[in-house]
């Protein structure tokens, strides 16, 4: 075996496998849990849903705002922008949620 035949085997072969435990390795600690935080996820969920009733009486009123204060001709163009408002708002908050995860 000569000096350059082995150095071709160590370069193929040279990849480092990183050990599947050790002393580096810990467990991670549970999560303390602090009093009071078992009806936290209860209360926002409660909250969640009164706001989600009220943005769909904001939704509706709206739409009959625009119908009275609007005249008859301009009552689609205006109710396409506010649709369209409406989507594009709720785009952007969905891509922010998504993006959190």
């Amino acid at each position: 075996m000569t000096g350059e035949e082995s150095t071709q085997q160590t370069t193929e072969n040279s990849f480092y496998i990183p050990p599947a435990g050790g002393p580096v390795t810990k467990e991670p600690k549970p999560g303390e849990k602090k009093p009071g935080n078992d009806w936290l996820g209860l209360v926002y969920a409660i909250i969640a849903i009164f706001v989600l009733i009220a943005a769909f009486q904001l939704y509706f009123t709206v739409q009959e705002l625009i119908r009275t204060w609007i005249s008859d001709q301009f009552v689609p163009i205006v109710s396409a922008a506010y649709y369209l408002a409406v989507i594009i708002v709720g785009v952007w908050l969905i891509r922010d949620y998504v993006r959190k995860l």
